[in-house]
Parts: structure tokens; sequence; C-alpha cells
């Protein structure tokens, strides 16, 4: 269902007076929608003869200038129509703000989990200014200032999620995009920009299928998108991304992180050829994206290889050393690696990422190649 421009204006007047437009709070802020002096005197409304001398106190000391028949503090609180007027013409004001900020790149995407839209980039605006919004957004949605009552940008931007507007973002130009340390999801909606994750895991989003996008490694660990079909050729550079995802199946760039310990169970329990199992990698990864331990998805793994067979240490070895060496081991060898199993030097899990982590596995998986490529997963 579409909720439109004045379904916005109508949501924030009920959030911040109840709709009323006789009323001042205990900080000063007045009207329906909460304007403190200093707003009102941007818009041109009060104090604009430096009357007052401070417009942050909110004491309404300073004269009005009368615009649209608002004489005094009283006129603005008794006309509901004109304080309609003045909200849009402040939202007018405000999106040039998060224009001039260079805030309205930050439209479609998501910060911690929190989608980014036009109409809460305005919400929070009007609640704690322009710069508490550049702290939020800059934040990477981590650092969420409030107001005197404790509603924070993270309220504002999240219950007004949404709504049309008037405004739109000019997304053909460069741009960079930096998230935090949160789980970010970045685009640049078809130009040329740099990502930048930030750190957590974090996603560079394509509308696409991947075989119109040219995917490379840099030296410098960064790697390049670049869209090849249909239009501009357009290419963004990432920075600390994880995971990159098409409209037809997504690819992990952290072969030094969990794409890697995915890639490397699948290889040593599975075999090599599970590493092309694109629903099995994205079982691994979400596993781990999630919180789970390297030891902790290995038992998995193992237990889900074997079955009820997953409790006999014989079983258990014959498994890893026929993935990882290619053949069934020697009697001798297979004693070997029971015993320590049996002594408790290992556990199954333990074992299995000692497996796992040889260099025999992971030219098996052709670990150097997936750092090239990214491993693919759906």
């Amino acid at each position: 269902m579409t909720r439109t421009y004045q379904d916005y204006f109508d949501a924030l007047g009920f959030r911040e007076s109840s709709s009323r437009y006789a009323i001042e709070n205990p900080f000063g802020f007045i009207g329906k929608y909460q304007f403190g002096e200093a707003a009102l005197h941007d818009l041109g409304y009060y104090a604009i003869d430096n009357s007052d001398p401070n417009l942050f106190r909110n004491d309404w000391v300073g004269n009005w200038s009368g615009k649209n028949g608002i004489h005094s503090k009283q006129d603005y609180l008794n006309n509901g129509p004109v304080q309609e007027i003045i909200i849009e013409e402040w939202h007018e004001v405000l999106w040039r703000r998060i224009e001039h900020n260079d805030l309205a790149k930050y439209d479609g995407q998501i910060l911690n989990g929190v989608p980014i839209t036009i109409s809460g980039m305005l919400a929070a605006s009007h609640l704690l200014g322009t710069g508490g919004l550049r702290s939020f957004l800059q934040s990477g949605a981590v650092t969420s200032p409030g107001d005197g009552f404790g509603t924070t940008a993270y309220d504002y931007m999240t219950h007004f999620e949404g709504y049309e507007t008037p405004f739109s973002v000019n997304r053909g130009q460069f741009v960079v995009i930096e998230g935090g340390p949160g789980r970010d999801v970045l685009s640049s909606y078809g130009g040329n920009a740099v990502l930048n994750g930030k750190g957590g895991i974090d996603t560079a989003l394509y509308s696409d299928p991947v075989a119109d996008y040219d995917i490379d490694s840099r030296f410098d660990g960064a790697w390049t998108v670049t869209h090849k079909q249909s239009g501009p050729i357009s290419t963004d550079i990432l920075i600390d991304i994880e995971r990159v995802q098409f409209s037809d199946l997504s690819l992990a760039l952290d072969l030094d992180g969990h794409a890697g310990i995915t890639a490397r169970i699948a290889g040593a329990v599975f075999g090599q050829e599970a590493v092309s199992d694109q629903a099995l990698v994205g079982i691994g990864l979400g596993l781990l994206d999630n919180g789970m331990h390297y030891e902790a998805l290995m038992q998995l793994a193992i237990d889900a290889a074997l079955g009820a067979e997953a409790a006999s240490h014989t079983a258990v070895v014959d498994l890893l050393y026929q993935n990882v060496v290619g053949v069934a081991p020697a009697a001798t060898e297979q004693a070997h690696y029971v015993g320590l199993l049996e002594a408790g030097e290992y556990s199954v899990a333990s074992l299995g990422v000692m497996a796992a982590a040889t260099a025999l596995n992971e030219t098996n998986i052709d670990l150097v190649g997936l750092s090239q490529t990214g491993l693919a997963y759906v």
C-alpha cells in the first residue's frame, strides 16, 4: 500500500504532538510539528530582526515577522493551516541541507540492518537537525543521537520509512558510500561508486545477473565490479565488502574469513566438488555469519555427512582422510588418528578443523583461485 507525502505529515504530526496545533512542550517547542525558534527563524517567521539573542533557548522573547499573518506565538498556535504550510516549507529546507551535506546518497542503503529512505532522513533531520542525521548515517546507524525526551534518530528513521516524497536522488554521479561496524547492504544503483563496508559482514547489492558483470580482485584487497551490459559501463570499487548479491546468485569474497572456512569444511567433509554446491555453501556461510563458530560448524557438517556413523571415530577418520588425501587411510594411519580421538587429544570437530586447514585440502578446493573469483552461493 502506497503511503503518500500527506500520510507522512499526518504521521509526523501525530508523533510530535498527537496532532495538536495549540501545544507547547516543556522545552518550548510549539505547535503540531513542535517547531523551535531556530527553525522558524530560518523560515523567516521569527526574530529575523535579531531581536532574540539566543535562538536555541525557545523562550520566544523576540519579534515575529508577520509572514503569512503570524505576528506572535499565539497567532502561530491558533493557525493550523499556516502550520501545515510551514512544515512543507521546512521540509524543502531540510532536503536542501541533506543534499548539501552529501547525505542524500544514503537513500536506499541498509546500515546496521536499518533501511535508509528519503522520508526517514527527513523525519530524523526534523527531530535532531541535519547534524544529528549526519552523525547517525556516518556511524553506520550505530550511533543514534536523541532529543530531550530520548527519541532517537533510529526511532524516526524506522518509524517514517518508505513514505512518498517530492524529492529524489541523482543516481548518475560518482559517490563514496561508507557503512559502519554493523551489517550493511550498500548499492551504487548503477552509478560509479566506492562502497566501503568498514567492518562487519557487508553486502554490495546488484540488480542484474552475475553474467552482466566483470568481478575482479585488486592487489590492495579491494574488488571491482563492472557492469558491462545495457547502457554506459559503470564500475564500483568494493572495500571491506564480504558479500556481493546479484539477481541470480551471490559471491562471498572473504576467503580469509567465513568464506574460506566454509570452503575448507566443504572440501574436507563432503569432498572438493562440494565447494561448487551453492546451496550447501550458502548454508555454511549463513550459519557463520550469524555467529556459529568454526568447530561447531565442522561438527554439524560431520554429523550431516555421516549420520549415525558420526559417533564412530573410525568413520570420522576415514571420511576426512579420503576427502583430503584422496585415498583411504592405511591401517597405521587410521589407528594413529583414531588413537588421538580416543585419547581425547582431539575432538571430532578439532580433528576436522586440522584436516580442513591442511595445504592439501586448500589445494583440492583451489583456495587460491577462489580468492580471485569469490565463492558462489545461493
